[in-house]
């Protein structure tokens, strides 16, 4: 199989990459399988002395590694610097807290590494989505098979050379460029002790099929819901600051979440003519360009069926305010759009398509919110925008996702504090297994 590398600014071809052999998947499985056994010896404190050190790496290369993202990805230059700075911070937050996480070596119950895991990554900011496995699996003791999305062949050199710059040992981290059915059969490997996979539900759903058959821990970070309610007493400027922060900035290339915006109708005019003049102000073109907002889709086919999803979209109701057609242009692009749904009860909004694209339906109130809310995936967020802090809460309370604010920016792709994570403690003991040893007296 032969693995093409795009430059979505363009479309032009950026590399031809042949694909790993079976010889070679079958070497590079036995060298990871040893250097795990020797890593799950290696101390807690040498582990994360071997993350300081990734921290260093990432820093010194983040200008280098950045405009590889770019070009690559589509993303905009600006994000693919804040992304290398983030891994860069993860590294060193689990250098500094990891053995903390860990059990003391006297405690009766105790967590041990799993072993050589499989992470197979697809969906925004490729290089944090390695690095988000990467990070606590090396912590915990275990050696990773990392293969990024098809499409970012490039990044599999970029990644091995990353590696090799920060002394990680031979195999310990081994970035695959490999087939679906090569995925299968490392699946099927004794020496594969669990799978990590980042990306969108669809993959999700089988790469946890693939391990349930194997009866293996499969560890997923899925797409989510991401939806804005904006009740009828809301700001209107902070609410759509917030839609142009979740649907169109950074994540525009890739977005594959469910949602939209739900607003009552009072404020349902004033909130669609600003956030049209806002979206018609966005300038796009190549992402590493200054003043660009919105750079290209990340591949080649997202524009056709994105255009098709519109087109349907219509057919059901919807009205475009902006945007909504293909551009005469060379590279991937799409023009941000807005369309606004007629009908509540529209088909189409849990399943809003990927790209630059806002999807608002007016609804009569916050119970038909919270039904159309109910139609999404519980493992997702969002954000009530309402000046009554009471009102806003206890909508919130009532809504099925796992995340939920009132009020502040909801985009889940900036930078957070590190210690104001929830999930970096449950993130550590999701790549080890426990083990409790009793002593009869």
């Amino acid at each position: 199989m032969t693995f093409v590398s795009f430059d979505p600014g363009t479309g032009r071809v950026l590399a031809h990459h042949a694909g790993m052999s079976a010889t070679r998947l079958e070497q590079s499985l036995a060298l990871a399988h040893e250097a795990t056994q020797e890593w799950q010896q290696v101390a807690p404190a040498e582990r994360a002395a071997l993350l300081f050190r990734l921290a260093s790496t990432l820093s010194a290369e983040r200008d280098r590694l950045a405009r590889e993202l770019c070009l690559e990805t589509g993303s905009l230059l600006a994000d693919c610097l804040q992304e290398v700075e983030r891994c860069a911070e993860e590294c060193a937050y689990f250098a500094a807290h990891g053995q903390a996480m860990l059990p003391s070596a006297r405690s009766q119950h105790g967590q041990l590494p799993l072993g050589l895991m499989l992470a197979l990554t697809a969906g925004p900011a490729p290089l944090w989505q390695c690095f988000r496995l990467l990070v606590p699996a090396l912590m915990a003791g275990n050696g990773l098979l990392l293969k990024p999305a098809e499409h970012l062949s490039r990044l599999v050199d970029v990644l091995a050379r990353l590696l090799a710059r920060a002394e990680v040992p031979e195999g310990l981290v081994t970035p695959l460029r490999i087939s679906k059915e090569q995925v299968a059969g490392l699946v099927a490997d004794p020496r594969i002790a669990g799978l990590a996979y980042s990306g969108e539900r669809k993959g999700g759903a089988a790469m946890a099929a693939l391990a349930g058959a194997q009866l293996k821990p499969v560890r997923l970070e899925l797409a989510r819901a991401d939806v804005q309610l904006v009740l009828d007493d809301a700001e209107l400027e902070p609410a759509v600051e917030s839609v142009l922060n979740s649907c169109f900035r950074y994540r525009a290339s890739w977005r594959q979440s469910e949602g939209g915006v739900l607003i009552t109708p009072a404020l349902a005019d004033a909130f669609l003519e600003r956030l049209t003049a806002r979206l018609t102000g966005l300038r796009t073109g190549r992402p590493d360009e200054p003043g660009v907002a919105l750079g290209p889709l990340a591949k080649s086919g997202q524009r056709e069926w994105l255009e098709r999803q519109l087109r349907e979209a219509e057919r059901r109701g919807g009205r475009i305010r902006c945007g909504g057609y293909l551009p005469d242009e060379e590279g991937w692009h799409y023009p941000p759009t807005l369309i606004e749904g007629t009908d509540p009860a529209m088909t189409l909004f849990p399943a809003w398509p990927a790209g630059p694209f806002c999807g608002v339906l007016r609804v009569p109130d916050e119970a038909a919110m919270l039904a159309l809310c109910r139609q999404l995936s519980a493992d997702g967020m969002a954000a009530i925008w309402t000046q009554d802090r009471s009102r806003g809460e206890r909508l919130a309370r009532a809504l099925p996702f796992d995340l939920c604010r009132v009020n502040p920016d909801p985009y889940h792709g900036r930078h957070w504090p590190p210690d104001a994570d929830p999930a970096r403690r449950p993130a550590l003991k999701e790549f080890c297994r426990g083990k409790t040893v009793l002593v009869s007296v």
